[in-house]
């Protein structure tokens, strides 16, 4: 049995053969027209960098005064993407008139998830699988503050999001892959709480277009 997009065991209930999957070429995402793709490369990173924050200058002129800052933070943010494995990394830089900067990201990695090792329920659908995750989370004093549960992404099937508000937002969808004992980690964040509601109903939105791709 190999995997497909229409074929993921993800609509029963009772557990599954253990699979041979089709190999996963990447996923991708939808972000609005002011968003900008940052290069994950450690040799060209910078240059993405300073590209994102010049648009965002263009767009904001009172962001000038800041472009440093936001340079030496895109770049951090770029370097913790590139040590996580992180495939996708992408950034929106507005100018807030009351905290001055609000800089939302959005990062893709594929990676065992932390919380619960699947490989420990290998024979459970991804629904299951899903469950399983957002128990042990709900369980998890660290994780006390979160709001947890499953869904289901249009182009992926079940997955576990998270929301976390902390100093910030953020909002993160743990997608187990089926035969596999990785998960897609779809991780947004926001550095200004004054915005929590409307940047979680803009990355909700924004995970609804997350789609899988398959050699």
């Amino acid at each position: 049995m190999t995997i497909s997009p229409d074929d993921d065991g993800r609509a029963s209930g009772s557990p599954v053969a253990e699979v041979t999957p089709r190999p996963l070429a990447g996923a991708s995402i939808v972000t609005p027209g002011d968003w900008t793709e940052l290069d994950l490369d450690p040799n060209t990173r910078h240059t993405s960098v300073r590209r994102a924050v010049r648009q965002a200058v263009i767009r904001s002129r009172g962001l000038a005064p800041d472009a440093v800052a936001l340079i030496r933070m895109l770049d951090r943010t770029c370097k913790q993407a590139i040590e996580s494995g992180a495939f996708y990394c992408a950034s929106r830089v507005i100018e807030d008139t009351t905290d001055g900067v609000l800089v939302a990201t959005v990062v893709m990695q594929l990676q065992q998830p932390e919380t619960v090792p699947l490989a420990a329920v290998p024979n459970l659908s991804v629904a299951q699988r899903c469950v399983v995750l957002a128990a042990v989370i709900k369980d998890d004093a660290d994780w006390s503050g979160a709001n947890v549960g499953v869904v289901t992404l249009p182009f992926v099937g079940p997955a576990v999001r998270l929301r976390v508000e902390d100093g910030g937002t953020i909002v993160q969808y743990i997608a187990p892959l089926l035969g596999r004992y990785t998960a897609l980690l779809v991780t947004f964040t926001c550095t200004c709480p004054p915005y929590a509601a409307v940047m979680t109903e803009l990355f909700d939105s924004m995970a609804q277009s997350v789609a899988l791709h398959y050699d």
